[in-house]
Protein backbone atom coordinates (compact mmCIF):
# COMPACT_ATOMS: atom_id res chain seq x y z
CA UNK A 1 0.00 0.00 0.00
CA UNK A 2 1.21 3.41 -1.18
CA UNK A 3 2.69 5.83 2.00
CA UNK A 4 2.51 8.47 -0.29
CA UNK A 5 0.44 11.66 1.06
CA UNK A 6 1.11 15.31 -0.47
CA UNK A 7 1.28 18.32 1.27
CA UNK A 8 0.05 21.07 -1.52
CA UNK A 9 0.69 24.79 -1.80
CA UNK A 10 2.52 27.17 -4.14
CA UNK A 11 5.62 29.83 -4.49
CA UNK A 12 4.67 32.66 -2.94
CA UNK A 13 1.71 34.80 -1.61
CA UNK A 14 0.56 36.63 -4.78
CA UNK A 15 -2.06 34.86 -6.43
CA UNK A 16 -3.42 37.33 -8.93
CA UNK A 17 -6.63 35.55 -9.80
CA UNK A 18 -10.19 36.38 -7.60
CA UNK A 19 -8.49 34.00 -4.28
CA UNK A 20 -8.18 36.43 -1.71
CA UNK A 21 -11.62 38.92 -0.69
CA UNK A 22 -11.19 42.56 -2.19
CA UNK A 23 -11.58 43.82 1.77
CA UNK A 24 -8.64 41.69 2.95
CA UNK A 25 -5.88 43.30 4.61
CA UNK A 26 -2.56 42.40 2.88
CA UNK A 27 -1.13 41.72 6.14
CA UNK A 28 -4.06 38.81 6.54
CA UNK A 29 -3.05 36.87 3.28
CA UNK A 30 -1.15 34.14 4.89
CA UNK A 31 -3.34 33.58 7.38
CA UNK A 32 -6.29 32.98 4.48
CA UNK A 33 -4.07 31.56 2.36
CA UNK A 34 -2.94 28.88 5.02
CA UNK A 35 -6.53 27.66 5.86
CA UNK A 36 -6.87 26.36 2.48
CA UNK A 37 -3.37 25.10 1.69
CA UNK A 38 -0.98 23.03 3.27
CA UNK A 39 2.03 24.53 2.17
CA UNK A 40 3.68 27.54 1.14
CA UNK A 41 7.57 27.94 -0.64
CA UNK A 42 8.92 31.56 0.02
CA UNK A 43 12.38 32.98 -1.00
CA UNK A 44 14.87 33.08 2.39
CA UNK A 45 15.38 36.49 1.72
CA UNK A 46 11.38 37.27 0.51
CA UNK A 47 9.63 40.60 1.30
CA UNK A 48 7.09 38.97 2.97
CA UNK A 49 6.85 39.61 6.59
CA UNK A 50 8.31 36.64 7.51
CA UNK A 51 8.13 37.18 11.49
CA UNK A 52 4.76 37.50 11.75
CA UNK A 53 3.91 34.53 9.87
CA UNK A 54 6.61 32.64 11.99
CA UNK A 55 4.35 33.78 14.72
CA UNK A 56 0.76 32.50 13.36
CA UNK A 57 3.04 29.03 12.88
CA UNK A 58 3.89 29.07 16.67
CA UNK A 59 0.40 29.77 17.91
CA UNK A 60 -1.13 27.38 15.70
CA UNK A 61 -1.60 23.50 17.44
CA UNK A 62 -2.36 21.38 14.72
CA UNK A 63 -2.73 18.60 16.91
CA UNK A 64 -5.92 21.23 17.82
CA UNK A 65 -6.60 22.09 14.50
CA UNK A 66 -6.51 19.22 13.10
CA UNK A 67 -4.45 20.64 9.83
CA UNK A 68 -0.90 20.43 9.25
CA UNK A 69 1.14 23.50 7.46
CA UNK A 70 4.74 23.21 6.30
CA UNK A 71 6.66 26.63 5.39
CA UNK A 72 9.76 26.22 3.07
CA UNK A 73 12.25 28.35 2.79
CA UNK A 74 13.92 28.27 -0.47
CA UNK A 75 17.71 29.04 -1.36
CA UNK A 76 19.08 29.23 -4.43
CA UNK A 77 22.13 27.45 -5.57
CA UNK A 78 24.40 31.04 -5.62
CA UNK A 79 23.31 31.21 -2.21
CA UNK A 80 23.83 27.95 -1.17
CA UNK A 81 27.13 27.34 -2.05
CA UNK A 82 28.27 30.78 -0.95
CA UNK A 83 29.50 29.99 3.16
CA UNK A 84 29.30 33.84 3.70
CA UNK A 85 26.32 34.42 2.26
CA UNK A 86 24.06 31.33 3.48
CA UNK A 87 25.41 32.17 7.37
CA UNK A 88 24.27 35.68 6.62
CA UNK A 89 21.16 34.16 5.47
CA UNK A 90 20.48 31.73 8.08
CA UNK A 91 21.28 34.05 11.06
CA UNK A 92 18.08 36.01 10.03
CA UNK A 93 15.47 32.79 10.70
CA UNK A 94 18.09 30.76 12.85
CA UNK A 95 15.64 31.91 15.69
CA UNK A 96 12.61 29.84 14.05
CA UNK A 97 14.32 26.96 12.93
CA UNK A 98 12.22 24.32 13.69
CA UNK A 99 9.26 26.06 11.63
CA UNK A 100 10.31 25.70 8.26
CA UNK A 101 11.86 23.53 6.04
CA UNK A 102 15.31 25.02 3.64
CA UNK A 103 14.79 24.04 -0.11
CA UNK A 104 17.27 23.94 -3.12
CA UNK A 105 16.47 22.85 -6.43
CA UNK A 106 20.75 22.17 -7.50
CA UNK A 107 23.00 19.99 -9.52
CA UNK A 108 26.16 20.33 -7.77
CA UNK A 109 26.94 18.71 -4.65
CA UNK A 110 27.33 20.78 -1.63
CA UNK A 111 30.90 21.18 0.41
CA UNK A 112 31.04 19.58 4.09
CA UNK A 113 31.35 23.11 4.66
CA UNK A 114 27.89 23.80 3.42
CA UNK A 115 26.23 20.78 4.73
CA UNK A 116 27.67 21.78 8.37
CA UNK A 117 26.05 25.31 8.74
CA UNK A 118 22.89 23.58 7.54
CA UNK A 119 23.22 20.65 10.22
CA UNK A 120 20.63 22.15 12.49
CA UNK A 121 17.75 22.46 10.23
CA UNK A 122 15.60 20.31 8.05
CA UNK A 123 16.25 20.35 4.64
CA UNK A 124 15.33 18.90 1.31
CA UNK A 125 17.12 19.52 -2.24
CA UNK A 126 16.09 18.32 -5.59
CA UNK A 127 18.07 17.83 -8.37
CA UNK A 128 18.56 16.44 -12.08
CA UNK A 129 21.75 14.64 -11.01
CA UNK A 130 22.53 12.12 -8.08
CA UNK A 131 24.29 13.32 -5.46
CA UNK A 132 26.32 12.24 -2.54
CA UNK A 133 24.66 13.03 0.69
CA UNK A 134 24.13 11.56 3.57
CA UNK A 135 20.33 12.19 3.84
CA UNK A 136 17.21 10.25 3.36
CA UNK A 137 16.42 10.24 -0.37
CA UNK A 138 14.17 9.60 -3.28
CA UNK A 139 13.85 9.51 -6.85
CA UNK A 140 10.38 9.96 -8.98
CA UNK A 141 9.90 11.97 -12.22
CA UNK A 142 13.52 12.40 -12.75
CA UNK A 143 14.09 13.94 -9.76
CA UNK A 144 16.20 13.38 -7.12
CA UNK A 145 15.09 14.28 -3.58
CA UNK A 146 17.51 14.47 -0.90
CA UNK A 147 15.97 15.69 2.54
CA UNK A 148 16.71 14.83 6.71
CA UNK A 149 12.85 15.25 7.45
CA UNK A 150 10.38 15.81 4.68
CA UNK A 151 10.82 15.43 1.21
CA UNK A 152 10.16 18.90 -0.94
CA UNK A 153 9.51 18.42 -4.87
CA UNK A 154 8.59 21.67 -6.95
CA UNK A 155 6.56 20.80 -10.16
CA UNK A 156 5.12 23.25 -12.46
CA UNK A 157 1.47 23.91 -11.79
CA UNK A 158 0.16 24.42 -15.07
CA UNK A 159 -0.91 21.83 -17.23
CA UNK A 160 -4.76 20.40 -18.34
CA UNK A 161 -6.13 17.81 -15.72
CA UNK A 162 -4.73 14.77 -17.41
CA UNK A 163 -1.40 16.39 -17.70
CA UNK A 164 -1.69 17.15 -13.54
CA UNK A 165 -3.04 13.63 -13.29
CA UNK A 166 0.10 12.27 -15.22
CA UNK A 167 2.41 14.01 -12.41
CA UNK A 168 0.60 12.94 -9.37
CA UNK A 169 0.90 9.58 -10.28
CA UNK A 170 4.63 9.61 -11.36
CA UNK A 171 5.47 11.60 -8.34
CA UNK A 172 3.46 9.28 -6.11
CA UNK A 173 6.51 6.55 -6.64
CA UNK A 174 7.60 9.04 -4.19
CA UNK A 175 5.77 6.85 -1.34
CA UNK A 176 6.20 9.13 1.70
CA UNK A 177 4.78 11.92 2.72
CA UNK A 178 5.68 14.78 0.40
CA UNK A 179 5.55 18.45 -0.28
CA UNK A 180 4.33 19.49 -3.53
CA UNK A 181 5.11 22.97 -4.54
CA UNK A 182 3.58 24.16 -7.46
CA UNK A 183 5.54 26.73 -9.27
CA UNK A 184 3.24 30.01 -10.05
CA UNK A 185 -0.29 27.60 -10.12
CA UNK A 186 -2.97 29.92 -9.41
CA UNK A 187 -5.75 28.95 -6.99
CA UNK A 188 -8.05 27.30 -9.54
CA UNK A 189 -5.30 25.22 -10.87
CA UNK A 190 -4.01 24.48 -6.47
CA UNK A 191 -7.42 23.27 -6.33
CA UNK A 192 -7.59 20.72 -9.27
CA UNK A 193 -4.24 19.30 -7.69
CA UNK A 194 -5.19 19.27 -4.73
CA UNK A 195 -9.01 17.31 -5.62
CA UNK A 196 -6.68 15.08 -7.84
CA UNK A 197 -4.97 14.13 -5.60
CA UNK A 198 -7.65 13.41 -3.31
CA UNK A 199 -9.30 11.33 -5.40
CA UNK A 200 -6.51 9.46 -6.20
CA UNK A 201 -5.78 8.64 -2.62
CA UNK A 202 -2.87 10.70 -1.93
Amino acid sequence: MSETEFLIGRCGLDLVDDFYPDDLPSEWRFDYYSTLFKALSLPIDTTEDLESIFEELEGSSPEEDGEEFELVLTITPQQLLDASTLSTLLDSVAPYRLLFILSCELDRQPSDEIMNLLSAYRVSFQSNNQLQLALNNKHAMGQYLYYTDLPVCHIQGDGDEKQMRAKIERLAEINTRTLLICKDAESEALGKIRTIAEILGY
